[in-house]
């Protein structure tokens, strides 16, 4: 995953005009319904990258979405707003970082822009998370022990780390001085471990998480 300004919500920013006439055309064609604010995984279905995304407005046909990708018009990509909710569309539009995607037929917004707290299956709903490798470190109690960083969302993580946690231990997670957040020990497994964090993370923060070093 390439991730090149974890401060990408400041940056994004669109003009006035667009060079090509035939891109305006698309916008009117593809008028958007329901403005949101939420936080997608993007995944280029060409090289499967991922990477951060802002859907900013959303309707039947398609989105209107920020992202970090450098992404063409012509290109497929999919969309989750919920870990296992894709949605697939094609790039219409480009602005800068922002992008007009087309949905191959039509959704219904209302169902995939709710948030259920359980899925049909019985398993809860989670926010998209993004795959990551990174060093940190976790803290116990005043003990600090090594750990790599497996994947993250707004709400939670993924580890992998040698020492043994109870359920429902607090720890301290810290990535480097500017980057640490309390979570709680809910599950473990063969040397790994799923947390929920204290809070959620802002979405330019969860940027500063994934960003490249």
């Amino acid at each position: 995953m390439e991730l090149t300004n974890p401060r990408f919500l400041d940056d994004f920013a669109g003009s006035d005009s667009l060079s090509d006439a035939s891109q305006h055309d698309d916008r009117r064609q593809h008028t958007r319904n329901v403005r949101v604010m939420r936080v997608a995984r993007l995944k280029d279905i060409r090289v499967h990258a991922e990477c951060l995304g802002m859907v900013r407005d959303v309707s039947p046909g398609g989105m209107m979405i920020d992202a970090l990708f450098p992404l063409e018009i012509g290109q497929s990509i999919s969309i989750a707003l919920l870990d296992d909710q894709e949605l697939t569309g094609e790039i219409v539009w480009k602005d800068g970082k922002t992008v007009g995607v087309k949905f191959s037929q039509e959704i219904p917004v209302d169902q995939i822009l709710a948030k259920p707290a359980m899925k049909v299956d019985g398993q809860r709903a989670r926010l998209p998370r993004f795959s990551i490798c990174k060093a940190s470190q976790i803290k116990v109690d005043s003990r600090m022990f090594d750990a790599v960083l497996i994947d993250i969302s707004q709400r939670g993580a993924k580890l992998s780390c040698d020492v043994k946690l109870r359920l429902n231990s607090n720890i301290l997670i810290r990535l480097n001085a500017s980057h640490s957040v309390g979570a709680t020990v809910k599950w473990t497994s063969d040397g790994l471990l799923g947390v929920e964090f204290h809070r959620l993370l802002p979405v330019t923060e969860l940027a500063g998480w994934l960003a490249t070093d």
